[in-house]
């Protein structure tokens, strides 16, 4: 039975081999999900490609940004890292 002391990870899980494999594979299903969306839009209401590049990098340069930042802090707390 789980006790309240117990963790759900160390501290570094986030980085080790497994962690970086899966952050990466979360950001392809990401990343498809808005080619996807892309795709599945009526062609008369498309964005030129130059645009929504623009667009989605925009959201990508933020989104990596507080995802370092957040993985980057949780290894300072004393909590549970994969909990935060």
């Amino acid at each position: 039975a789980a006790g309240p002391g117990d963790r759900g990870c160390e501290n570094g899980a986030l980085m080790d081999r497994f962690g970086i494999f899966l952050q990466g594979l979360l950001g392809v299903v990401a990343f498809s999900t808005l080619m996807l969306k892309r795709f599945r839009e009526p062609k008369h209401e498309r964005r030129p490609w130059r645009i929504w590049f623009l667009d989605t990098s925009k959201q990508a340069i933020g989104m990596l940004f507080i995802h370092f930042a957040n993985v980057y802090l949780s290894d300072l707390t004393e909590e549970d890292p994969c909990s935060l």
